[in-house]
């Protein structure tokens, strides 16, 4: 059977992971899920992009996922905040610990319609916080639950001003949801020292180029130009924050790029070498056998 292409999906698709009745959409722009405690996990076991803003609340229960290489556990009371960019997978921990959540998405240019700050500031903020998944304290839960209360009534109401408070709600929402991670930042900077905080960053920065150019850039000159700095002082501050060499960070993002297109598209081998920018097919093949232990083939058959 031919496996669809879904490397990238977009907001409307990846609501087929969500199996409820009790969802609320505007086109195919923005939805919100209420409560969810099934979900079809297969869309989103191998890694995927979600070509939206996604935030999750957590009820009860609880999942993992795996963001741009690192994994999180998602428990009660926990929001996770996704950028369109990120490479996410899913799975649930077990049938008992099946989760009840929240869900809502934007796609970037739905909010930048109601404010082009939006999308700058969630990426601004999530890409400096170490760990997008926060626990909310009770008073952010009762806020964060009062605005998609609102939103819910709204969306369902036929009020006459229904459609411009609706834009104003969901627009408020995810500057709430900003305004909580701009808050953990600040916290974390002021338990830091100084000293620490410019390696830090640049490593960050370091993270978000290769997260944007891994399939055509696994240059250190590249990489180092882009933050105005040398390619030894890259290498060793990469090293020096995460005890892994730059080069074997940007190696294991085009691992997971490989193993999402190998597992979510119909893209022969040599396809995904060029998608990858490999010179031909037989470097794709040596780099994935030497960092998997699998052949390409053998990935895909798993």
């Amino acid at each position: 059977m031919e496996i669809q292409p879904l490397n990238n999906f977009s907001l409307d698709k990846a609501k087929e992971c969500i199996l409820t009745d009790d969802i609320i959409n505007i086109g195919n722009d923005f939805f919100m899920a209420e409560r969810t405690n099934e979900a079809n996990y297969d869309l989103m076991r191998y890694p995927c992009r979600i070509d939206a803003y996604v935030a999750v609340i957590c009820q009860s229960g609880s999942f993992k996922c795996t963001i741009n290489l690192k994994e999180y556990e998602i428990n009660e009371r926990m929001m996770l905040v996704n950028l369109p960019q990120n490479i996410i997978s899913v799975e649930q921990k077990n049938q008992l610990d099946k989760p009840t959540l929240t869900i809502i998405g934007g796609t970037p240019k739905f909010l930048s319609d109601f404010s082009s700050d939006i999308n700058k500031m969630l990426n601004e903020a999530i890409t400096l916080l170490e760990n997008p998944c926060i626990t909310l304290q009770p008073d952010e839960l009762d806020i964060v639950q009062e605005h998609i209360q609102m939103i819910n009534r709204f969306i369902r109401s036929d009020y006459f001003y229904a459609k411009g408070s609706i834009s104003h709600l969901i627009s408020s929402a995810f500057y709430l949801f900003g305004s909580i991670i701009n808050h953990r930042i600040q916290s974390q900077q002021m338990n830091e020292k100084t000293t620490t905080t410019r390696p830090k960053i640049l490593f960050e920065r370091f993270l978000e180029l290769v997260t944007e150019h891994h399939n055509s850039q696994r240059s250190m000159t590249f990489y180092a130009d882009k933050l105005c700095i040398t390619p030894k002082y890259l290498s060793k501050i990469v090293k020096d924050t995460s005890g892994i060499s730059a080069p074997q960070w940007i190696d294991q993002y085009v691992i997971l790029e490989a193993k999402q297109l190998l597992k979510n598209s119909d893209l022969c081998i040599k396809e995904i070498s060029d998608e990858l920018s490999f010179p031909n097919p037989s470097f794709f093949f040596k780099f994935f056998k030497r960092n998997t232990g699998l052949t390409p083939n053998q990935y895909r058959n798993s």
